[in-house]
């Protein structure tokens, strides 16, 4: 089951925002996030957080269209978003997507939905905006990037280090390298062909294709 979680951040559109929600089995929103899901014409099944961002009447009219809602207290150790995600496993997602997870004026509320997806590595947990798609490689693993040539491919290391990276169909090829938390060697690299692959040994490597729209 294909779950998608509107995060509290603002969204950018875009095709692959659309298919992400074409694709939707069940819509879980964290708190202000139930608002944007309703600005793209979607009702959630489920809203949950505290709701110190999302308006009473607005609340009111959703669960008047049938939204579940899951308060959570104010004085909680759990952001809004990593509620939805405990919440998105055990309705047995197979797959979950964030929108919103960036934007906003609080930098610190992406960065803690990026590192909010090494807590979820029992579920392939992807995080879309706008052109851009990113998630995380666990090794030993591999994985295959699909989009068009000149399409954007970073790789950023979320341990000390990432050992024996192996890509294909990259502009600049990796062969069996390392690389290391907080230099970013590996920004900005390219797709040469619709199909990129990339393997690793060990580590914790996060992945972000841009389209190029």
């Amino acid at each position: 089951m294909h779950i998608v979680i509107f995060a509290g951040g603002a969204l950018r559109s875009g095709p692959k925002v659309q298919a992400v929600l074409q694709a939707a089995d069940l819509i879980i929103a964290a708190d202000s996030g139930a608002a944007t899901a309703l600005d793209y014409g979607y009702i959630p099944a489920v809203i949950l957080g505290d709701c110190d961002s999302l308006s009473p009447k607005l609340l009111e009219e959703l669960q008047q269209k049938g939204s579940q809602l899951i308060r959570a207290s104010v004085h909680k150790d759990e952001t809004d978003t990593e509620l939805a995600l405990l919440e998105a496993r055990q309705r047995g997602a197979s797959i979950i997507t964030i929108l919103g997870a960036f934007g906003g004026s609080r930098i610190e509320h992406g960065l803690a939905n990026i590192f909010l997806l090494t807590s979820f590595q029992d579920i392939p947990v992807r995080i879309v905006d706008g052109p851009s798609t990113c998630w995380l490689l666990s090794g030993p693993a591999s994985d295959t990037i699909s989009g068009q040539t000149g399409d954007f491919v970073s790789l950023f290391p979320m341990t000390a280090e990432v050992t024996a990276i192996t890509t294909t169909n990259l502009a600049y090829a990796l062969k069996g390298e390392i690389l290391r938390f907080g230099t970013p060697r590996g920004i900005s690299n390219e797709l040469l062909e619709p199909q990129a692959s990339i393997s690793i040994e060990h580590g914790l490597l996060l992945l972000i294709h841009t389209s190029r729209e």
